[in-house]
């Protein structure tokens, strides 16, 4: 009797002990250290440790990998206060858990080869899942880590970051398989699809340049500390470092200078500054895009928005975009009056107001599309700019909050993957880093590291033509979707059989 007790307790810590070991290695996919190879074979030991079990214990484990997962590639969300990060990671773990039990209904052991497919479409529903809704959050997704592994990335451009998604999965899937089963065809399966990728990713790189005529450009890094609530002398003298870093850019001429996010945190159409802009663009003969806030709309007395805002080399306003997806509990606090213990972590003093378009901005390189800060982590946001017509995408940021840690490192991928979807040239100009010039093939043509005063200049080609995503959207999470509710129900009505599996004793005989 305590034998049989000891093994089961052993037993039920073996599953538990690989998806944790399963949250670790894939951790190890993300900045830092970012070893991208990683993410291919990270959810092997989740796999393992799913087999056999039912769905309500495989929550159980996948709750476990995500905990361990993203506690450390989360792990920057301490700098808010313990609790913020220890709910962030319960909410997101539990993403983790719905696809470990939908894995213990549609793996091929339970419902057979179909499984190959289902397992792989659960893992990319569920990230298709989490950028949903006004409390979207996609960061961690394990596409990010192979923004780093530019033949793999380029995938994106026909499918989204979901196809990176469901090949990474596929392929842990089919190297647990043929240690299982000692089968070799799900892992020549993978192999084929994986090479495939990674061909057409080097074809792609081949193209050095796209066709049509280069203008030259500035993204500006002032490497200024931007809090929540500045100080009163903040302003004056951040429109001073950034005036003379403009002054400066402008001796190479170039048609377009852009800021970073809330360069100057306050309303720009304040006379004094709207004045002093105006001079500033006049005397550059650029048009300058500037990060502040705005009050555009006379109907919503009140209302601040997160903006960009274009001024010609007239010294004229020539255009604005504002923030559509703000950040919860950074931008905007849900139920606010019923949580004032949230004051002591730091948050706005006063809401953001979301815009209700995703305008372009029309400068003389083209249309510009914008996406401001944790509006780059969505992949939707720079399609939909791109579809209306974007010629040129560019993100500001202000990553300040984030101080050292891994976060910079990890949103900057994020942009990469932009660049690479939609085949669009990227600017990306943040505080303080890091910020990029990014090619259609996701290559960084110049960047500014990390708390460090620079000003890049760079060549970009305005693109018109439109990339298989952009055309179709999230085709293959929705095709994901539908094979997931295919595999259950199969599972449920008992359609398949799984086949029989070859174990190494009978291998032996």
């Amino acid at each position: 009797m305590s034998f049989d007790i000891h093994y089961n307790l052993l037993k039920r810590f073996r599953h538990v002990a690989l998806s944790a070991a399963a949250g670790l290695i894939l951790a190890l996919a993300m900045p830092r250290p970012g070893w991208w190879w990683m993410a291919w074979v990270g959810l092997i030991p989740l796999l393992a440790a799913l087999r056999g079990l039912s769905a309500r214990r495989a929550a159980l484990c996948g709750f476990v990998c995500g905990a361990f997962y993203y506690g450390i590639v989360l792990r920057w969300i301490m700098l808010f206060g313990l609790l913020p990060w220890a709910l962030l990671i319960v909410v997101e773990s539990l993403g983790f858990g719905l696809f470990a039990a939908i894995c213990a209904r549609v793996a091929p052991w339970r419902i057979g080869r179909f499984g190959y497919l289902a397992v792989p479409a659960g893992w990319t529903a569920l990230q298709f899942v989490r950028t949903l809704g006004s409390f979207g959050f996609i960061w961690g997704s394990l596409a990010h880590s192979q923004a780093n592994c530019l033949p793999v990335a380029q995938i994106a451009s026909i499918t989204g970051p979901w196809g990176i998604d469901f090949i990474i999965c596929f392929a842990s899937l089919a190297i647990w398989s043929a240690i299982r089963t000692r089968s070799i065809k799900p892992l020549i399966a993978a192999s084929l699809a994986a090479a495939g990728v990674v061909l057409f990713g080097a074809w792609s790189l081949t193209s050095s340049a796209m066709p049509g005529k280069s203008f030259k450009v500035a993204v500006l890094q002032g490497n200024l500390k931007n809090d929540f609530n500045p100080i009163p002398d903040y302003i004056p003298a951040a429109l001073d470092k950034y005036s003379t870093m403009t002054r400066d850019a402008a001796k190479s001429r170039p048609i377009v200078i852009l800021w970073p996010e809330t360069a100057l945190p306050t309303d720009l159409s304040e006379p004094w500054l709207a004045d002093s802009l105006a001079k500033l663009a006049r005397s550059t003969g650029s048009f300058l895009l500037v990060g502040g806030y705005a009050s555009p709309d006379p109907a919503t007395p009140g209302c601040i928005y997160n903006s960009l805002l274009g001024m010609n080399s007239h010294g004229l306003f020539a255009g604005s975009y504002s923030k559509v997806k703000l950040v919860p509990y950074g931008e905007f606090v849900p139920l606010r009056q019923y949580m004032p213990f949230l004051k002591r972590y730091g948050i706005r003093a006063e809401d953001l107001c979301a815009a209700d378009d995703h305008a372009l901005i029309n400068t003389p390189i083209g249309k510009i599309g914008t996406s401001i800060c944790f509006e780059s982590t969505f992949p939707q946001i720079a399609c939909a700019e791109t579809y209306k017509g974007a010629e040129l995408l560019c993100v500001v940021s202000n990553d300040a909050w984030f101080k050292r840690t891994s976060a910079p490192e990890q949103h900057f991928m994020m942009a990469r993957l932009r660049a690479i979807e939609n085949r669009r040239y990227l600017l990306r100009a943040a505080g303080t880093g890091i910020s990029a010039v990014i090619d259609p093939y996701g290559r960084i043509r110049q960047q500014a590291g990390l708390f460090k005063t620079g000003t890049l200049i760079g060549e970009v080609v305005p693109i018109r033509k439109l990339s298989i995503y952009t055309l179709s959207g999230d085709w293959l999470a929705y095709i994901s979707c539908f094979i997931v509710v295919l595999g259950l129900i199969r599972s449920a009505c008992g359609l398949q059989k799984p086949a029989r599996e070859k174990h190494p004793q009978e291998i032996s005989h």
